[in-house]
């Protein structure tokens, strides 16, 4: 049975079952990956540089896209073209998927007649972005989850095992004074966690709850923003992927074709660091007052440091801002991918040294006393 072809704005689930109208909810609120979004560009690119009709492409991808989200955002847009719209209109309809950078690269490829060299230029940088954001995450999944198990490890420790440890050394005599400080320092803890689940549980949502009011407003935001940039080597990281996100958009920007204030505009609308936001809006204020923008960018040399400036200002001087920025944004993929090579020869031995000190904490709390008592009964 052919899969009902569904397209916002036409199709209706009023009359729907009450499971149909779920599905579609769940189906409607769900993500589109970067790497299905880069498979459609290239695909795109490909099918509409060998001739084939825009409609029928479109057609075509949404009946090969695995995700129902992506398939019915495919149709709704396929319907929009064959019905006289241009396609970077088709997808301003659904600005949760296709960002201004996108839209605003289709658009100027239908302007100039480069369509399909436009998004082969897209797909590549979305494909690297993609390759870009598993290499963070794969740096950043080890240590997080030795320190999820590490808390997994000590609060089991803390509610099923201590307690019976307790209990057998009260049935020993042995007085608490007498215990070892690791010892005597997990029974504070257990006491506390075991008594007092309630108030941490509690404490941590209040301070959750505070936080997320804190970053949600405007100097919160900012300052949040600001303190990840100052983290020990992730901040050094999270700087570098910035300048090149913003060096990257920038060229394949100006490259379209589209005026340097509006490329400036829409990459500052595109990072999501309100650090980054500020100084780029500053540039391009200094930019619409005849400044250049490597002269605006030379006075934050932490955000943007003094190589990638110069480089930004030879592009600027030999107008050729698109070439030197897709230059730059090769080098720090590169300075990316090393950095984060160096940060994991970092975490894994200092992850090994914090198990280790669990581990032998642990070790005493527990065995110490079973051995002090023990002793005990054998005299």
């Amino acid at each position: 049975m052919q899969k009902e072809q569904i397209i916002y704005g036409v199709y209706n689930n009023a009359n729907k079952g009450l499971v149909t109208r779920l599905q579609d909810f769940f189906i409607d609120h769900s993500g589109v990956t970067l790497k299905e979004k880069s498979y459609f560009f290239h695909m795109l690119a490909v099918m509409v540089d060998a001739g084939v009709p825009l409609v029928q492409t479109l057609k075509s991808l949404a009946a090969r896209s695995r995700s129902d989200r992506f398939q019915r955002i495919l149709n709704t847009v396929a319907y929009a073209v064959e019905h006289g719209e241009s396609l970077s209109a088709a997808m301003r309809r659904f600005t949760v998927v296709f960002n201004e950078t996108e839209v605003g690269v289709v658009e100027s490829g239908e302007a100039t007649g480069r369509l399909s060299a436009m998004l082969f230029k897209l797909s590549g940088q979305l494909d690297k972005k993609h390759d870009l954001h598993l290499k963070l995450w794969g740096a950043a999944i080890y240590p997080l989850a030795v320190l999820v198990v590490l808390i997994l490890v000590a609060t089991g420790m803390l509610v099923w095992v201590f307690p019976n440890l307790v209990k057998l050394l009260e049935e020993g005599g042995v007085a608490k004074d007498s215990l070892p400080l690791a010892t005597r320092f997990l029974m504070a803890a257990e006491w506390v966690v075991t008594g007092y689940w309630w108030a941490i549980l509690a404490g941590i949502l209040l301070l959750y709850g505070i936080f997320l009011a804190y970053v949600k407003s405007d100097s919160g935001a900012v300052s949040w923003d600001g303190a990840k940039l100052r983290m020990p080597i992730v901040g050094s990281i999270m700087r570098k992927y910035y300048v090149y996100n913003f060096v990257s958009l920038l060229g394949i920007l100006i490259e379209a074709g589209l005026p340097v204030i509006k490329s400036l505009k829409i990459t500052a609308d595109a990072l999501s660091n309100r650090v980054y936001k500020l100084k780029i809006n500053a540039v391009i204020d200094d930019v619409t007052r005849g400044v250049k923008i490597s002269d605006g960018l030379r006075e934050s040399e932490y955000l943007f440091p003094g190589e990638v400036v110069e480089m930004l200002a030879v592009g600027e001087a030999s107008a050729s801002l698109a070439k030197i920025s897709e230059k730059v944004a090769e080098q720090y993929q590169r300075e990316i991918d090393n950095t984060l090579k160096k940060a994991s020869s970092i975490f894994e031995p200092l992850m090994i040294v914090i198990v280790g000190l669990m581990t032998a904490l642990l070790a005493m709390a527990v065995m110490s006393p079973i051995f002090d008592l023990t002793a005990a009964v054998n005299v």
